[in-house]
């Protein structure tokens, strides 16, 4: 199979198997602030095992400016091996840095859908 097309049935196959992922996390906060880099590595690591692929880059800038309550919702961004990018919804579940991601379907994806 030629690299052509293997780039874009890989690309096709990771979404498949991120479409879907979910799982919760606690980051250990200090003044009612999130640890981007903590969330990042936990993300990561927890979406690769889920799909039984290498770590995604995952990036969460922006969320040591969250507020640190229960239903506060932001998106990070993850980042495929082969280059592309897709949302990863998280919501924290309670007051202390607990927390819950998911990466959404495919088709819930697009503008106007509410990532």
């Amino acid at each position: 199979m030629s690299r052509r097309t293997l780039l874009p049935l890989l690309a096709l196959l990771l979404s498949a198997l991120l479409a879907g992922c979910s799982a919760s996390g606690e980051v250990s906060i200090g003044g009612k602030s999130l640890d981007p880099d903590d969330m990042e590595k936990t993300i990561s690591g927890g979406l690769g095992e889920q799909a039984n692929l290498p770590d995604p880059e995952v990036d969460c800038a922006g969320v040591e400016d969250v507020d640190v309550e229960d239903g506060s919702k932001f998106v990070c961004t993850g980042t495929a091996p082969n280059g592309d990018e897709f949302p990863i919804n998280v919501t924290l579940t309670d007051d202390e840095g607990g927390y819950r991601y998911e990466v959404p379907p495919t088709g819930d994806r697009g503008p106007g859908s509410g990532t």
